[in-house]
């Protein structure tokens, strides 16, 4: 069960006593950064020790610098909380492949005004088999059975444990109607480097369904494969990169 508490404008959610003792030390800043894993002004990750043990550090900072991101959250959780929720509710479900949340802290007004996400450092391995890849489509089937969608389906988003194959960076959202999101899903996956390296048949290994929300997918993916589209999307890139909050 998920409890919370206010601390320095802050209110941490956390499950037990030792999460929320570790979710005030990064908020004293008490932790030591070992590496930067990104640092941009739409995101910050970083590998940190708090008393000899390793953490993973993420502030998904996009949902409160770009203006129609920072809007959306007068109505939403924001991307911490609704990870945290929504993957103790996958557990509830028996779907225990997703990495969760040890804490997260949330600052905010009418806005959000930043967040910050602790997890467990785990050590682990990159995706690089066709085995790997089976291991990860049976996983992606059960998720999806359950009306869970990934919504950045890349074998890079998968981390291969002592423990198996976990999931990581994503919210783990629902759609409970139709099959667009889970159909982006598999569409995504088919255009991943690894699968396309090893020449791998996604729609083989998976039971697509071709409706409505799957047409919809399909077409939305490949009209952004357009010249047009990939050449405004690279601008948005470089404005981006000048400073441009977009």
């Amino acid at each position: 069960m998920i409890k919370d508490v206010l601390y320095k404008e802050f209110r941490i959610y956390y499950k037990n006593e030792e999460n929320k003792r570790l979710a005030k030390e990064v908020l004293d800043k008490n932790y030591k950064v070992i590496d930067e894993y990104k640092n941009t002004e739409r995101n910050y990750v970083a590998k940190i020790e708090i008393n000899n043990k390793f953490y993973v550090l993420k502030s998904p900072k996009a949902e409160t610098v770009i203006p129609q991101r920072k809007i959306q959250t007068v109505f939403k959780k924001g991307e911490g909380l609704t990870s945290f929720v929504n993957v103790e509710a996958a557990k509830d479900l028996g779907l225990d492949f997703f990495i969760e949340p040890l804490a997260v802290m949330v600052k905010r007004g009418v806005f959000l005004k930043e967040s910050f996400i602790l997890m467990e450092y785990i050590d682990g391995e990159i995706i690089r088999t066709v085995e790997d890849i089976d291991i990860i489509m049976d996983m992606v089937q059960k998720i999806h059975e359950k009306g869970i969608y990934h919504g950045d389906l890349n074998t890079s988003n998968f981390i291969k444990t002592a423990d198996g194959i976990k999931i990581i960076d994503t919210q783990a959202k629902k759609e409970s109607f139709w099959h667009f999101k889970r159909a982006y899903d598999i569409l995504t996956l088919k255009n991943d480097l690894l699968v396309l390296e090893r020449e791998y048949e996604v729609e083989k290994n998976y039971k697509v369904k071709r409706d409505i929300g799957y047409a919809l997918a399909y077409t939305i993916k490949n009209f952004k494969k357009l010249p047009l589209v990939q050449k405004i999307r690279g601008l948005k890139v470089k404005l981006r990169n000048k400073g441009w909050k977009i």
